[in-house]
């Protein structure tokens, strides 16, 4: 198994070309019955992706947006902490 990649399962073009994912890989990616896939050809391979849905992509600015306010508290709290040090020795002169 390539250290590259997490999982791997072999499948059959059927007669119409249809293949099926194993369940391990629809599992992990979260792969329901009407998602769309996208399919690519480079250098001779195929690359299957899951598109993102509208949902998939609010979620992930859902969770940038808390991540961004995250990192936003903590700066202020640094610039916090750097004003009372400053003033500390300001006030000592």
């Amino acid at each position: 198994m390539n250290c590259d990649i997490m999982y791997e399962g072999y499948t059959v073009v059927g007669q119409r070309g249809q293949i099926t994912i194993p369940k391990d890989i629809r599992d992990k990616i979260n792969l329901k019955e009407k998602d769309k896939l996208l399919v690519r050809l480079k250098e001779n391979n195929l690359i299957v992706e899951k598109i993102k849905t509208k949902k998939d992509i609010e979620n992930l600015m859902v969770e940038g947006y808390k991540a961004l306010a995250k990192i936003n508290q903590e700066t202020l709290n640094d610039f916090k902490h750097v004003d009372d040090e400053s003033e500390s020795l300001i006030g000592d002169y």
